[in-house]
């Protein structure tokens, strides 16, 4: 067998996988994280994986497993069940496992780059305080961790959703990483809040900037800046202010100016598509459908 390197690149990580692969994020145009989902063997009698510089979470989709791993040595293992949610150290592991419960195995595998963590980090103002603890973490129960990487996966697999979703989901991932989990945090390290009168302000800004720039691939970091806000601060403000969140307020008003210019051009659903930022006709028509109940066509000739 061929040696087994310290150190590798998230998407080289995929060779050393067991599994058949389900979903994966590579081909999206998704910043700061790849995600993959496997279905599992039923028994893995060994597994060797190199370790790799992007932290690593990993979930259950589906099934119960008990899972054992190699880790500097020492032999630790643990039942996990959907929800459950553990850790890759990086450095190179042996794992070894087996179903223990009637539904097949499949696991999630979200990698994220330590670039974003240290971005959050600064805009959290936790100074040298990056370092997440989590690497004795064989198993770990954390609702909103669990419920983040689900809501990834679903999106992996979902053409319709949109950059800018996943933007506000891997922020929201990362703060909450730091915020429970970095070493050494200090207390009340939040970004101070900017003066109340001058929010809606800067808000309005955004929504301006928004409605003059449907067809640019809106990204949060962009918009916060729009605001002159962290990308930590400006998703929690924006909604307070609009009842939406960036991602709902980019997508309505896009579907919006859709459903007019199929009212009042003759242009293909393609043209309108890109006119109003939609990546091709497809995603566009999926998305049309779940906002105004019928395809782009059928409002069409629905007049």
């Amino acid at each position: 067998m061929a040696r087994i390197p310290k150190l590798t690149t998230t998407l080289a990580y995929d060779r050393y996988m067991a599994g058949q692969k389900l979903v994966s994020s590579v081909d999206r145009p998704w910043r700061h994280l790849v995600l993959r989902s496997y279905l599992e063997p039923n028994e893995q009698e060994l597994l060797e994986a190199p370790g790799l510089q992007d932290l690593t979470l990993m979930t259950l989709a589906s099934g119960a497993e008990h899972l054992e791993r190699n880790l500097n040595g020492r032999w630790e293992s643990a039942d996990l069940r959907v929800g459950d949610v553990w850790f890759v150290p990086p450095t190179p592991i042996s794992w070894r496992w087996r179903s223990i419960g009637g539904e097949p195995l499949s696991t999630v595998h979200l990698h994220i780059e330590r670039a974003l963590i240290d971005s959050v980090a600064q805009q959290m103002e936790l100074g040298g305080s990056r370092e997440l603890s989590l690497g004795d973490a064989m198993q770990f129960h954390d609702p909103f961790v669990a419920a983040t990487l689900a809501a990834l996966h679903r999106a992996a697999a979902d053409p319709a959703d949109s950059r800018l979703y996943v933007d506000a989901l891997m922020h929201a991932l990362a703060a909450h990483l730091l915020q429970h989990y970095s070493r050494e945090r200090r207390a009340g390290a939040a970004l101070p809040a900017p003066p109340e009168r001058l929010v809606p302000r800067r808000i309005r800004r955004v929504t301006d900037y928004i409605r003059t720039h449907l067809a640019a691939d809106l990204a949060i970091d962009e918009l916060a800046a729009q605001a002159g806000l962290s990308s930590f601060h400006f998703a929690r403000v924006f909604r307070r202010e609009t009842g939406e969140t960036p991602h709902q307020f980019v997508t309505r008003l896009r579907l919006d100016e859709a459903a007019r210019l199929l009212r009042a051009t003759d242009h293909t659903v393609l043209q309108i598509a890109l006119a109003v930022g939609f990546e091709n006709a497809s995603h566009f028509s999926v998305q049309f459908k779940r906002g105004y109940g019928v395809t782009p066509l059928a409002y069409r000739l629905r007049g």
